[in-house]
């Protein structure tokens, strides 16, 4: 690898790192708890690398990702053998209470006549909130929990007869507690994932783009915000529909031709939208260049398939 590529990746590691960091400093995480995450980050990728080159499948050459990691025997040593009590890895699964919601709005087992999600008893064998979460949680002790989480985003209410009623398709998932950093995290990985991918493999490229315009007049930016947001509703709707449909969806294990099993994949859409301090107008970029690019982000591949979009800020409109 040539110094300006290295000189390029520690520069757009450090541009990453700088809100991250910020969020670490709030939460009282020093520097030596974040040096022990990387460390163990470069032991099990390292350890990936060895199992996709089909040579260390039962057990991990610690010489080896001692080498590639710059990490001493007995670090790489240690932490292999902390194995699954080490610091954990986020489920990167749909989260369940999402996953519920999203049954209950997507599945016409569970709509009444006009076609919206039904109001549901608690308990019951059939057509209620506890049979909901053990199809699309598979743990129906969870119901308890799951209700008490929806209730609290404000995604399902509970009627004065005791009915639950979904009244949001949304599951807020960023906030200040486990759930939320869980949520970043999966999505930040799941981004990153598809930018490296694009980067390695560019014959066989996932979906990416991006609108950018830097030099917005802040006088139109609630109307654009606004469009942003309403285009974003409609579009991720839409996608709900279709993806959590529940013929293109696997219940237990699927059998294939030959009666292979079929693994489940996972696909999604994630849309987001970003504002901030504007730029200079680089020396040299022509009026059309710096008034916006396009773009969205999807991933769709590889053992688990991953979709994700992202439009960035908005192209500045006129003549509104």
């Amino acid at each position: 690898m040539s110094q300006t590529l290295k000189s390029a990746i520690l520069s757009m590691l450090a541009r990453v790192l700088d809100p991250l960091v910020k969020i670490l400093l709030e939460a009282g995480i020093g520097v030596g708890e974040f040096v022990t995450v990387v460390k163990t980050a470069y032991v099990r990728a390292a350890r990936e690398t060895g199992r996709q080159a089909g040579g260390e499948m039962k057990r991990p050459n610690a010489s080896r990702i001692a080498v590639v990691t710059g990490l001493t025997r007995l670090e790489v040593a240690a932490i292999l053998a902390a194995g699954e009590g080490g610091p954990v890895t986020p489920d990167r699964g749909r989260q369940r209470a999402e996953r519920v919601l999203a049954g209950w709005w997507n599945d016409f087992d569970f709509h009444d006549k006009t076609g919206q999600p039904a109001l549901l008893p608690v308990k019951g064998a059939r057509r209620s909130f506890e049979a909901l979460v053990r199809l699309y949680s598979g743990e129906r002790w969870r119901t308890a929990t799951i209700l008490d989480e929806l209730l609290r985003v404000k995604a399902v209410q509970q009627l004065p007869d005791g009915r639950l009623k979904a009244v949001s398709r949304t599951y807020a998932t960023v906030r200040w507690d486990p759930s939320g950093f869980q949520a970043i995290g999966d999505q930040l990985a799941e981004h990153c994932e598809t930018l490296l991918h694009n980067l390695k493999d560019p014959s066989h490229p996932f979906f990416v783009g991006r609108v950018l315009n830097t030099r917005v007049d802040p006088r139109w930016l609630p109307i654009l915000m606004r469009d942003l947001r309403d285009s974003a509703e409609v579009f991720i709707q839409s996608q709900d529909r279709t993806l959590n449909h529940i013929g293109h969806t696997l219940s237990g294990e699927a059998s294939g031709k030959g009666g292979t099993t079929v693994a489940p994949v996972r696909l999604g859409v994630t849309l987001y939208v970003v504002e901030g301090p504007g730029e200079e107008e680089p020396e040299g970029v022509g009026e059309d260049e710096a008034a916006g690019k396009g773009g969205l982000a999807v991933r769709d591949g590889g053992r688990a398939r991953r979709r994700r979009a992202r439009p960035a800020q908005a192209r500045k409109k006129s003549g509104r």
